[in-house]
């Protein structure tokens, strides 16, 4: 009888979170730089109550994360292809998005979604360097920026123009 309730609660439990999301990882589609907002695609499947698996859809309107504040921002570009982790909010964004409350009820549904960018399933060499180096690293193509312990270190070739730094 014990062990029938144990069973009972476990399933009730999965049941009640099957549907829910929390965070899964995702692709950029498409970004919007002026609004901040992208259409992510989730890379996992679902799986349909008949046992079928499909892709998640699209998600559109998605904000995402740039380390910032009032007065300082760090942006880089986003392209399509870009990995992502898409995180799914307890609440609806309106109200933070819009300054407008809403009667969704939507806990942790796709319509709540944020991107952290940055997420890929492999490594990068900018990440070996700075492992390596004890250092912060910033890489585009071949240039190369290092922040380290004894000074800023640029690799590439560096032009000054009207007191502009510039890598060519």
């Amino acid at each position: 009888m014990k062990q029938e309730l144990v069973d009972q609660v476990a399933k009730t439990a999965r049941k009640a979170t099957e549907n829910m999301h929390t965070a899964l990882p995702g692709e950029i589609v498409k970004f919007d730089a002026a609004k901040g907002l992208a259409s992510v695609q989730p890379k996992a499947k679902f799986k349909k109550p008949n046992g079928e698996t499909l892709d998640f859809p699209v998600i559109t309107g998605v904000p995402v994360v740039f380390p910032q504040s009032a007065n300082v921002s760090i942006a880089w570009p986003i392209k399509p292809g870009d990995g992502c982790l898409i995180v799914f909010c307890e609440s609806a964004l309106d109200f933070w998005m819009y300054g407008k409350e809403t009667d969704t009820a939507l806990s942790f549904d796709l319509s709540n979604a944020i991107a952290i960018t940055g997420l890929s399933p492999k490594g990068r060499d900018a990440m070996q360097i700075a492992c390596d180096e004890d250092a912060a690293v910033m890489k585009a193509g071949d240039t190369i920026l290092k922040v380290k312990a004894d000074g800023v270190y640029i690799i590439g070739n560096l032009t000054v123009s009207n007191g502009v730094v510039n890598l060519n």
